[in-house]
């Protein structure tokens, strides 16, 4: 193997994970359940993030190679379940994407047309535009474009110190904590309030940790720095996301912050206009270097599954520089497609409805693919007792049932939430016009997936076998 591939270090490994997993496009979701979420980050920590980064570390180290979540499923349940766990996994960048870069136009024009904002579609065709320059710096090779998650990583901290010095400088002030921390929906008390909505928020921000072990082989050492990264990326995450959830709360009164541009929101409420401004840059940064991030690495997970002939041979179809060509272009054109469609459904127009309609569909196929991951681990436990494990789990059996029961039950809480949380807690209706619309388009868009992802691989299957009977 060549030295370019042998390029990343430990920093670059933690950085590009941290830029993956510390998403600030869904940060004031999380930060809208109010002081509560500070006992909802710990809980889940302890009984989702620490499982499944453990496990995450495990499997990373032993299979260190390409492919991440795709070869573990395929080494548990074979090349079907593989490459349904790879559909969901890549097609999830590409509708993500959709709300990240709605979240980023809305950020642009609170920052710099706040007098007279943008218009809907002005807003929409600003997203497509930083849609398509995602697919053409994705046609580089990863060794050009690693800087970018490190800065990434870098702009996401920027921002992150900028809201802890809003917090003091909003305190020092004289002024009040905003979201009273006693409030009955709102305050350090668990409830089943308005804020439960985003609950699920907050697994899916704890989630992306196998990213990572997408370019294994472009890793100095693998087996070290997969576990080692996965450990010191995640507390650095929790602490970040906490201490982040805090500024919010000191400075606004959650029960009126807009969950697509809540960061911009809280940060203008205390610094001057060109300072916000400053600050705006690096979060809109941190939007693009995200979907730099998630798309190499699911670009190619799936191109490893096209090679293995579990999809169609276009998406296994690369340049020169090895960098995926038509699976790229493809996330691009998804993305697109998408921020259309929802621009013409919006029954309001309002873009923090959209932003949380393509945010809410998008998390349900994200997470999908992670109740596959913690069975494929039991199962690789007992399917193959001597792999060599650099890392390994400690415990006897029972725990290790403990590990993969406990965050699926929570991952599948979180798809009920994610689905019908706003009609849960009364916030939406069943009527079309209101939650019931934004039930119906997840589950239709959810079957269509799901559906497209069969026809490839059944297409796919066919095409094998009809090669090798004509013993191509």
């Amino acid at each position: 193997m060549s030295k370019t591939k042998k390029g990343l270090r430990l920093f670059d490994i933690i950085a590009f994970t941290f830029s993956a997993v510390f998403v600030l496009d869904s940060f004031a979701s999380a930060a809208a359940i109010g002081w509560q979420s500070i006992i909802y980050w710990i809980l889940l920590a302890i009984l989702y993030f620490l499982p499944y980064g453990l496990i995450t570390a495990e499997l990373g180290a032993a299979y260190s190679d390409n492919g991440g979540i795709y070869t573990w499923v395929k080494s548990a349940c074979g090349n079907k379940w593989a490459a349904r766990t790879n559909w969901f996994y890549w097609l999830n960048v590409g509708l993500w994407m959709s709300s990240v870069y709605i979240a980023f136009s809305s950020t642009l024009s609170k920052i710099f047309f706040a007098h007279a904002p943008l218009s809907l579609w002005t807003q929409i065709g600003i997203a497509i535009g930083i849609t398509w320059v995602t697919v053409l710096v994705g046609l580089l090779n990863f060794k050009y474009t690693k800087w970018l998650p490190n800065f990434s990583s870098i702009s996401k901290l920027v921002v992150t110190i900028g809201l802890i010095a809003a917090a003091i400088t909003w305190l020092a002030q004289g002024n009040p904590v905003s979201t009273k921390i006693d409030d009955a929906e709102f305050g350090i008390l668990p409830s089943f309030s308005k804020g439960v909505v985003f609950l699920p928020v907050i697994i899916y921000n704890l989630s992306g940790f196998e990213l990572g072990s997408n370019t294994a082989s472009e890793m100095k050492n693998p087996k070290r720095d997969i576990p080692l990264s996965t450990i010191l990326a995640g507390i650095t995450i929790v602490i970040s996301y906490i201490i982040g959830t805090i500024a919010v709360n000191v400075i606004l009164d959650v029960k009126t912050l807009d969950v697509s541009n809540g960061i911009i929101q809280t940060i203008e409420k205390v610094f001057p206009d060109w300072l916000t401004k400053i600050l705006g840059v690096f979060l809109l940064f941190t939007f693009f270097g995200n979907m730099i991030t998630w798309s190499t690495g699911a670009n190619k997970a799936i191109q490893e599954a096209a090679s293995d002939g579990e999809f169609p041979k276009v998406f296994g179809t690369v340049l020169k520089n090895d960098s995926p060509l038509w699976a790229t272009i493809i996330t691009g054109s998804v993305c697109t497609v998408l921020l259309i469609i929802a621009g013409l459904l919006s029954p309001s127009g309002e873009i923090s409805e959209i932003f949380w309609q393509l945010y809410a569909f998008s998390s349900i196929i994200f997470l999908l693919p992670y109740l596959l991951i913690f069975p494929s681990f039991i199962i690789i436990r007992y399917k193959y007792p001597d792999l060599k494990r650099p890392f390994k789990i400690p415990g006897p059996k029972w725990f290790q049932w403990i590990v993969v029961i406990t965050p699926m039950i929570i991952l599948c809480l979180s798809i009920i939430l994610f689905l019908f949380g706003e009609i849960m807690v009364g916030e939406k209706t069943w009527e079309l016009s209101s939650g019931g619309g934004n039930v119906l388009f997840a589950l239709i868009g959810t079957a269509i997936c799901i559906g497209i992802g069969e026809l490839l691989i059944w297409w796919s299957s066919y095409k094998n076998k009809k090669n090798l009977a004509k013993g191509e």
